[in-house]
């Protein structure tokens, strides 16, 4: 069966699936290039650096794109809330992780917000899966 890119617009849920979908393989290359870094592979220090930029500006583009475009879709406004949310998160992960590189004791506070943040982007996943239900 030949899908072509209009009935995935109109679709909107399988629009943003795959979009959260590719934000949490995002951040699970995240924790990828932090374990690439700690193994003392030279350039995931700076990989690592860069992708968390790139994810935040991801992640706040998405949220502001589902506030304007699945404002009358049921359960648009909590995939948004969602999306702006753990871009909140995000940014407090780059900040403690900024922090660290720069000789704050916080490792202890980045690595696991690193890793409970892969379970959170799970739930905008979920979110993203129920757009249009009542």
């Amino acid at each position: 069966m030949k899908r072509d890119l209009s009935s995935t617009v109109r679709n909107p849920r399988r629009l943003w699936s795959a979009i959260t979908i590719l934000l949490v393989i995002a951040v699970v290359m995240e924790a990828v290039f932090a374990g690439a870094m700690f193994s003392g592979v030279g350039w995931a220090r700076a990989t690592h650096s860069t992708m968390a930029v790139v994810l935040l500006a991801s992640m706040l583009t998405a949220a502001l794109a589902s506030f304007i475009s699945l404002r009358h879709i049921p359960n648009g406004t909590k995939l948004g809330l969602t999306l702006l949310s753990l871009t909140a998160v995000t940014f407090l992960q780059i900040a403690a992780g900024k922090l660290t590189a720069a000789g704050s004791n916080l490792l202890w506070v980045h690595v696991p917000l690193g890793a409970a943040l892969v379970g959170l982007f799970m739930l905008a996943v979920a979110r993203a899966r129920s757009l249009g239900a009542e």
